[in-house]
């Protein structure tokens, strides 16, 4: 196959080496060129990590100011028509509108992944509205629109907004079966409930801080954890002056923002994820790998990864009493039910996400998209 010169593009440079760090080293293992387009971020160095190029670029991940997203297509047309990559992958919802019609005038090929609709896009809005109506102008021109999962699939398509022949169905985004893998661990005297996510409301922040205060008040000596960067200033965001509050009232503790997440992971005896709509929840398939029961809503994004009593348990989406349940539920299994619940997921997880299986995606794509 032709080497080819290959970009990613995203908003946040976190992500692209969180989901697809795997991929990317495999497809240079594969002797093409690789360049990563997203604004700087410190915690990130993918040319000492990788030895692959970063081009940074200025956008604003919430804002609906037109004149800054133009400022985001101009960017990137400017970079496309320097770099002439041969195929861009554009990730998260500014980079798939703007940056695929940059590509489009730049005369390159570009795939927009659609890596969640999002909660709030699905159930409709002001910001909502705007977006359908970019995406339906915008999508035309990408060769294909890959999405995680039939449900936004089935979205896409009754709204409109791309033809069923154009979408593609990438199970996930994949876990590192072998870095989140089963390790030893000293068993906890308590046991450890665990959120990872960033922490805004449609993620369950919410939902898990009232479950925890039901479970706490039921006299259970559990702990519930949190890992994740704040939500800030964003609408539906958690700020610090909140998340301090949960924790002074002895609710949660916050383990701030890490990259050793499987070792968090591994710490802890259950990952639990409230969310109102996921793409595919990275984080499910990671605690699964590592063989943690996993306890989440049960809605796009989260059922595709819980087999309900299986290796973990699905519950009510936006329902507290339901999540403190199911915890409670969990809390009265023995150890050896605990232990078959994690094999159970590793089992799924190998079967149905190992990140070998997205990279061969990739690579069969690129060969067709060629």
């Amino acid at each position: 196959m032709k080497k080819l010169k290959i970009f990613f593009t995203a908003n946040v440079l976190w992500d692209i080496y969180i989901f697809r760090y795997g991929v990317i080293k495999a497809l240079i293992g594969d002797g093409h060129e690789v360049v990563v387009v997203a604004p700087v971020d410190e915690r990130i160095d993918f040319v000492e990590e990788l030895g692959i190029k970063h081009i940074p670029i200025n956008l604003s991940m919430r804002g609906v100011n037109p004149l800054k997203d133009f400022n985001l297509f101009l960017q990137l047309k400017k970079i496309y028509k320097m770099e002439k990559p041969d195929i861009v992958f554009h990730y998260t919802i500014k980079p798939n509108i703007y940056g695929t019609l940059a590509a489009k005038i730049s005369r390159v090929k570009s795939v927009a992944i659609l890596t969640g609709l999002g909660y709030s896009f699905v159930e409709g809005g002001i910001v909502s509205n705007i977006a359908k109506l970019l995406y339906r102008f915008s999508l035309k021109y990408s060769k294909e629109v890959w999405v995680l999962n039939s449900d936004d699939k089935e979205a896409l398509i009754k709204q409109n907004i791309t033809s069923s022949e154009k979408i593609f169905i990438l199970p996930g985004e994949g876990v590192d079966t072998f870095k989140f893998s089963p390790k030893e661990k000293v068993e906890n005297s308590e046991l450890n409930f665990l959120m990872v996510a960033r922490a805004f409301y449609d993620k369950g922040v919410r939902e898990y801080v009232e479950a925890a205060k039901i479970i706490k008040n039921k006299g259970y000596k559990v702990n519930f954890l949190f890992l994740g960067a704040l939500g800030g200033n964003a609408a539906n965001g958690v700020d610090k002056l909140k998340m301090d509050e949960y924790v002074k009232e002895g609710i949660l503790e916050y383990l701030g923002h890490r990259k050793d997440v499987d070792a968090v992971i591994n710490a802890s005896d259950c990952v639990i994820l409230p969310s109102y709509r996921e793409g595919i929840s990275k984080v499910l398939m990671e605690a699964a790998s590592m063989e943690k029961p996993i306890i989440a809503s049960n809605v796009t994004g989260c059922k595709e990864i819980v087999d309900n009593g299986i290796n973990g348990y699905l519950v009510n989406v936006k329902d507290s009493d339901d999540l403190a349940d199911k915890i409670e539920k969990f809390i009265g299994l023995s150890l050896d039910e605990r232990i078959s619940m994690g094999k159970r997921g590793r089992e799924k997880i190998l079967r149905e996400f190992d990140e070998k299986i997205i990279i061969e995606i990739y690579r069969r794509k690129l060969w067709n998209l060629r």
